[in-house]
């Protein structure tokens, strides 16, 4: 199974399965939009991107996120509690955490491939 066109759902106790990329799940929330996948632990998939995220930001509601470039150049990019931004870039074979409930999107350098680690539902502002 090609992790590009599935979502892997890892459980804490008990099997993991393979499930289908459904992001019908999504409620209105003001200028945001909360998809739930309905998991119970851990979401992996593949991502394969070559520009920059379109959405205004996201955050990850219920866990932490764990990046993991497999090729390609980016940075991350991570709202400070205190205001403004703060860059993280990252080269093939780099990884890193996005911790939970922070605002972040992705800034495509070179195209990318990424292999990504997370729970539960994300918000995700209007596009920019």
């Amino acid at each position: 199974m090609a992790l590009s066109e599935t979502h892997v759902h890892l459980r804490a106790r008990g099997a993991a399965e393979f499930v289908p990329r459904d992001f019908s799940k999504v409620t209105q929330n003001g200028a945001t939009i909360v998809w739930d996948p309905g998991v119970d632990g851990i979401l992996a998939g593949e991502g394969e991107l070559s520009k920059s995220s379109e959405h205004a930001g996201e955050r990850h509601l219920d866990g932490d996120e764990v990046l993991y470039l497999v090729s390609g150049a980016m940075r991350l990019s991570l709202e400070l509690d205190e205001g403004g931004t703060t860059e993280i870039p990252l080269d093939q074979g780099q990884a890193v955490i996005v911790p939970q409930g922070v605002w972040h999107r992705l800034i495509i350098d070179a195209p990318i491939r990424l292999l990504y680690f997370g729970g539960g539902r994300t918000e995700i502002r209007s596009p920019v």
